[in-house]
């Protein structure tokens, strides 16, 4: 009699557990969806040179922090892209997204490995390469769309603010 309880629960377990799988999804789930989208439109928006839909990424308040120029901490979207803009018309990059974790203020930190890849490109190679292992981005939704908030490759700044996230 106990065999044939087992046997039931596992059939009835085997039949509804596909059809309730797509509705037990996360509401962490999908923001974290979203935030993966985000992340691609930015690089996205950045490698076509699109200075003006690039900026609309960065929230107003921006803390933005090259690693070469990790001394000039910029605060403010102006300043991001008195300071950036250039090289968002003239580089490319490539985000390798390593984790995210969401917050518990709704915001979202991402540890990501960033490239900045300089032109001219020959044979599919660009003229320079550089990376910054880790980076970290903060996002937050303004209405209904994730804009960062934080970014820095400098590693040293990224290792901080990774531990005072709980990302190690």
């Amino acid at each position: 009699m106990s065999r044939r309880r087992w046997l039931m629960a596992g059939l009835v377990g085997g039949v509804l557990l596909p059809l309730v799988a797509p509705w037990a999804q996360s509401a962490e789930t999908q923001a974290e969806q979203s935030l993966r989208k985000a992340i691609q439109t930015y690089v996205t928006t950045w490698n076509a040179h699109k200075l003006k839909a690039w900026s609309a990424m960065l929230t107003d308040d921006i803390w933005y922090t090259e690693a070469d120029d990790f001394y000039q901490r910029m605060k403010g979207r102006e300043a991001v892209l008195v300071f950036h803009g250039d090289s968002v018309k003239r580089s490319d990059i490539r985000w390798d997204v390593q984790r995210i974790k969401l917050m518990p203020d709704g915001s979202a930190t991402v540890v990501l490995k960033h490239t900045a890849l300089i032109p001219p490109r020959k044979d599919g190679k660009y003229a320079r390469t550089f990376e910054s292992d880790p980076s970290l981005s903060r996002w937050r939704l303004e209405g209904q769309r994730w804009k960062m908030f934080y970014f820095t490759s400098y590693k040293g700044y990224a290792l901080v603010e990774m531990k005072k996230d709980g990302i190690e």
